[in-house]
């Protein structure tokens, strides 16, 4: 089994992007991002725009939540 350093050696024969490793993160780090503000939305259309609640059904303390709302600069209307 080939070490994680291994694996971007992998994807590079598979994927070749010219030795580009940040090109894998970034989509990755996309995919992240849209997956957690959809989820954020969701969990607040649910909870009524409770954060406290949303925080809660999401498993993040309240603050963690509040943080995630301002990097994402999501808004919810009730």
């Amino acid at each position: 089994m080939k070490d994680v350093d291994g694996m971007w050696d992998i994807l590079e024969e598979v994927f070749p992007t010219g030795g580009s490793e940040d090109l894998y993160k970034t989509d990755l780090s996309k995919d992240v991002a849209k997956l957690e503000i959809e989820s954020i939305e969701s969990a607040l259309s649910a909870c009524e725009g409770n954060q406290t609640k949303t925080a809660k059904m999401l498993g993040l303390g309240r603050t963690n939540l509040i943080a995630k709302i301002k990097k994402y600069k999501i808004t919810h209307r009730v």
